[in-house]
Order: structure tokens, then sequence, then C-alpha cells
């Protein structure tokens, strides 16, 4: 392939695959620290766009191989599907190396508890909030069960039995609340109140 062809396959994948995400050149220009109009470029294959470390960095940044944005291969391999994946993932990174400026040990370490304990909180959510949806969002067969207990309403007692699903988060997440309040009057107190929610979160799950 000619070096004008093979900067117009890239440019046109690196189109493909941040539309596909729905991104701003912006986002892939900050995450390669170079101009919004280079990306633009890049895009365009007005300029040389083959060189290693950028197909390294547009690689890097759309989560795809250098190989499938040379063209050499139609399949790439990730768990990227959309750009709310992509925000979780920046996210957790930025998270995991966040750094400790101006907090003592103390106070780093209560920060990246708290943390444990909503991500594990999330996670419980998340299989509650499947249960949930599947068997009370919009399920007309469970008419004869409302009407066995009572129910008129097969929407209202879906309603009853999702929240009830959900319920645990929503009484975790205001214990989250209670413990950041808390930590405003006594970090000590916040600090024992959230390891004790962390303890009888890890009994939960023996």
């Amino acid at each position: 392939m000619k070096d004008k062809d093979l900067r117009k396959m890239i440019g046109s994948r690196i189109k493909q695959r941040r539309t596909e995400l729905n991104l701003h050149q912006k986002y892939i220009a900050e995450k390669m620290d170079v101009n919004t109009s280079t990306i633009q470029r890049y895009e365009a294959g007005t300029i040389d766009n083959t060189k290693k470390l950028i197909l390294e960095g547009l690689a890097d940044a759309l989560h795809v191989s250098v190989e499938w944005l040379k063209g050499e291969t139609d399949e790439y391999e990730t768990d990227i599907t959309d750009k709310r994946d992509l925000q979780i993932r920046d996210l957790m990174g930025r998270l995991t190396v966040s750094d400790k400026e101006e907090l003592s040990d103390e106070q780093f370490a209560f920060s990246k508890d708290l943390l444990i304990y909503i991500l594990s909180e999330y996670e419980l959510f998340l299989d509650s909030f499947k249960f949930g949806c599947t068997n009370y969002k919009n399920n007309k067969q469970n008419k004869d069960i409302a009407k066995a207990m009572g129910i008129d309403s097969v929407k209202e007692y879906n309603e009853i039995m999702f929240l009830r699903e959900v319920t645990h988060s929503i009484n975790a997440y205001n214990d989250i609340a209670d413990v950041i309040r808390l930590y405003s009057k006594s970090p000590e107190k916040a600090s024992e109140r959230l390891a004790n929610l962390m303890a009888d979160f890890g009994s939960d799950e023996e």
C-alpha cells in the first residue's frame, strides 16, 4: 500500500472508530497531547499518521490495535463498545492513580475506603437491578401473583417488588451520605462508622 493510501486508510479508520464511540476530536487530541487540528488532519490523511508512536497513541486512545488502524485486519478485540465504557475506564484510571497531595495518610485512607465501599455496593446494586428489570419492569405475567397478594394492579405490584430489590442500595448510599456528613464533625467516628459498614458488607458476602 502506498503511503498516501495508507494515510487515507488510517484516517478513515480513526474517524470510523471515533464516530462509533461518539467521541469528539478534542477527546482524542487531549489523550495524545496534540491540537484538535492535528486529529482533523490525521483523519483527512493530509499529514503523516503512519509513524509508530502516532499509531500507538491513536490505537490506545481508540482502544483498537495498530494493525486494525492500518487495515491489516478487520477485527479488533476490545471490551470498549460505547462512550460510556470509555468514560468508566477513564474515570477508574484517574481514581486509581489519584495522588494524595494535601491529604494526611488518614484522610487518604478514608477516601480510598469510601471508594471501595461505593464500588462494592454498586456491584450488589447491579445484580439487584438486573433481577428487578428482568422480573418486574413491565412484566404483565405477574398479574396472578399480584391478585393473590391482594394487589389489584400488576403495575403497582411490579413497582413494589422492583423497589424491594434495590432498597439495600438506597439504604447503603444513605449510609454513605451520613458517613460523609459525620466526617465534618468527627473524622474518627466517621472512619469507625465506615469500617463497620465495610465489615458488615464483608460478612454479608460470606
